[in-house]
């Protein structure tokens, strides 16, 4: 059976009508009225009956009604904290900026609440330690929202590498690119240091994250690291070089600045990743939004032939619908270390804690500070 086109997968981000919920169905509120939230949790809601969104605060309460009528969210409440001590209330999604996320995930950590955390979880490795920890105290899930590597087409991709790896042909070179035109002014949440903002924490978290996953290694250090400033303390572009266990090289290149009509923008235009071993060279393109669209080539260094692999779009659903999938089945085991452990693309806590490493290490070695 073919999967949904095009439109039809860009109709299923969020669909008009709801399945039917059931009766146990988890009770989640979101904290702000993020433009992310009708794909990433709202949408991914309606189709799943085990959860259900049933409110929203924001710092204006009438932003929040008004939210709430637009999406369907059946209720509001007056402030962030009055949303996390609601005990009819059983989950989180933090997708406030992030300089916010580490005080309001750890309120609702202490309110016995289980969260979905929008990337990057914290503004530093020292924050993600704490959160990390203080989850696993409590046993609650705390899921850094990687939305990427839930997908079908993410989680082949990965087999296909690591197969090819284990077979005998380690990886020696990685790459990421994700890096997109001029779309915000100096004055987005993405470029204030007070808000923990910067483009490494932005595309650039994504792109380590992905070399992290895809290869299956762990960054040893960061070789090198060139940003380009926009403003006081602000990456509007970061190039890194890191190197990985093993010795293989890989290297990022994350940006929100670039200009509108250049050849660097056209070859950047779309989110890559590529993995080259001493006889293929594997390639995901537009890794970082696969429901959207995505392809997958295999080339055979020896003869120069690439071979275009079927595109992965299972049921046709966003990254999202899989990642809620994920987060609700890690919360109805009861954070069983087994399920969760099993579960495909799953960001564990010690993953978030090296991702947030890396961010730090990015910018110590670009001779900037961290966030805070």
């Amino acid at each position: 059976m073919s999967s949904p086109g095009f439109f039809a997968r860009i109709k299923l981000l969020n669909p008009s009508h709801s399945v039917v919920k059931d009766t146990d169905a988890l009770r989640i509120g979101m904290l702000g009225a993020a433009n992310i939230g009708p794909p990433a949790l709202i949408g991914a809601a309606k189709h799943l009956p085990s959860i259900i969104v049933v409110s929203v605060a924001a710092r204006d309460p009438a932003k929040a009604k008004a939210y709430a009528d637009k999406n369907g969210i059946p209720n509001t409440h007056a402030s962030y904290d009055a949303l996390i001590a609601d005990p009819e209330i059983d989950c989180i999604y933090n997708p406030l900026p992030n300089g916010l996320h580490y005080e309001w995930t750890r309120k609702a950590l202490e309110a016995g609440k289980h969260v979905l955390l929008e990337k990057p979880a914290t503004s530093n490795e020292a924050q993600a330690k704490d959160l990390v920890a203080f989850a696993q105290s409590k046993n609650l899930v705390l899921l850094e929202a990687f939305h990427f590597r839930f997908h079908p087409a993410s989680i082949k991709f990965r087999e296909l590498v690591q197969t090819h790896v284990a077979s005998g042909h380690p990886i020696q070179k990685v790459k990421a690119v994700m890096a997109f035109p001029t779309l915000f002014g100096l004055d987005d949440i993405r470029f204030n240091y007070k808000l923990a903002g910067g483009i490494n924490m932005d595309a650039g978290c994504y792109t380590i994250n992905s070399i992290r996953y895809f290869s299956g290694l762990e960054v040893e250090s960061v070789e090198a690291a060139k940003p380009k400033i926009v403003a006081e303390n602000i990456d509007g572009r970061m190039e890194a070089t890191l190197r990985l266990k093993g010795g293989a090289e890989a290297k990022l290149i994350a940006s929100l600045t670039n200009p509108w009509f250049s050849v660097k923008t056209y070859q950047e235009v779309f989110p890559k990743f590529t993995v080259e071993t001493d006889d293929k060279i594997f390639t995901f393109g537009v890794f970082v939004l696969p429901a959207v669209y995505h392809y997958i080539s295999v080339k055979d260094k020896a003869t120069g032939k690439t071979e275009a692999l079927p595109k992965q779009y299972g049921g046709g659903f966003s990254t999202y619908k899989y990642q809620l999938e994920a987060f609700v089945k890690a919360v109805k085991s009861g954070n069983n270390k087994d399920v969760v452990n099993a579960i495909p693309g799953w960001v564990s806590g010690e993953d978030t804690i090296a991702n947030m490493k890396v961010v730090d290490d990015v910018y110590r070695k670009a001779g900037m500070i961290l966030r805070e």
